[in-house]
């Protein structure tokens, strides 16, 4: 065999397959230009491609994140000025009974009840809006579920606690006469005693804390939001806050399964829906 190959070595006429050696060569080397060059056109093309997907994923959080600061400046100003108008009356009534107790000619509490009721409209209204920005969000984290919670425990909360103050409220705020829409008159109206008063002061303590939770929920969103969709541009995270009071439920997303499950379970809110749900479930089942 080594012989047989020696001989055919020797017999073949190299000198005149240079040329056709040559363009093999060439056609070889052309190829693995061209493969080289759309590998690199490949790899450029899904670097690109990355690139832009990166750049419009930017884009859309930083959209989303828009309507969530958006949404969240309204629901705070709802939640402070509803929270103000209730203490305000307090405040007012413990001035009037002061200043006319040495005296003084002063003027009657500024608190109404109609404008308490769109205070409380406004406020129901905002909290409505975060629980559907929630659901309408819901991919950016399975954590946003908690947060749906969250408002729900603290709009629940709200309402309970703005029964029993509206009922005090409507009979001890001063009613303006209807009748005279272009200079408001009053009618007749008389400070309450003070123990009325202290009634007055601890239902609206009460109310207070109900709708502050809700604020306090709005503050822990908007830092959980900031560190999910800023906090990778930025490199930065932003600490959560931290009460000091221990008894404060603060919502974080970095334990959302377990605040989910406190806020379903150990929340009047939580208790009433499992309620509702039951009775649901019933309902739907077959006779016996």
């Amino acid at each position: 065999m080594a012989d047989y190959l020696s001989k055919f070595w020797h017999t073949v006429p190299w000198a005149s397959l240079g040329p056709f050696i040559g363009a093999i060569a060439t056609v070889i080397a052309a190829t693995l230009g061209a493969l080289v060059v759309i590998w690199q056109n490949a790899k450029q093309a899904r670097r690109a491609t990355a690139q832009l997907r990166q750049t419009e994923a930017i884009k859309l959080k930083m959209r989303v994140y828009e309507e969530i600061v958006g949404l969240c400046r309204g629901a705070g100003d709802a939640e402070v000025d509803y929270s103000s108008y209730v203490s305000a009356f307090t405040t007012d009534l413990k001035l009037y009974r002061d200043m006319t107790g040495v005296g003084l000619n002063w003027n009657p509490p500024k608190g109404r009840l109609r404008t308490l009721q769109e205070k409380q409209e406004q406020f129901s209204s905002a909290v409505i809006a975060m629980i559907m920005l929630t659901e309408r969000w819901g991919v950016l984290h399975p954590g946003l579920a908690m947060f749906r919670c969250a408002f729900n425990v603290a709009h629940h909360d709200a309402l309970s606690a703005f029964g029993p103050y509206r009922d005090l409220a409507m009979r001890n705020m001063p009613l303006e006469n209807p009748s005279i829409p272009q200079q408001p008159v009053l009618f007749p109206w008389a400070l309450p005693n003070d123990e009325t008063i202290q009634r007055i002061e601890v239902a609206a303590n009460a109310l207070t804390k109900a709708i502050g939770s809700f604020g306090g929920f709005i503050y822990d969103f908007q830092i959980d939001m900031q560190n999910l969709l800023l906090g990778e541009l930025f490199e930065h995270q932003i600490a959560g806050r931290e009460p000091l009071d221990p008894g404060v439920v603060v919502a974080r997303l970095d334990d959302w399964a377990k605040l989910k499950d406190h806020f379903e379970t150990n929340t009047p809110w939580g208790r009433e829906k499992i309620e509702i749900e039951e009775r649901v479930r019933k309902s739907y089942a077959p006779a016996k």
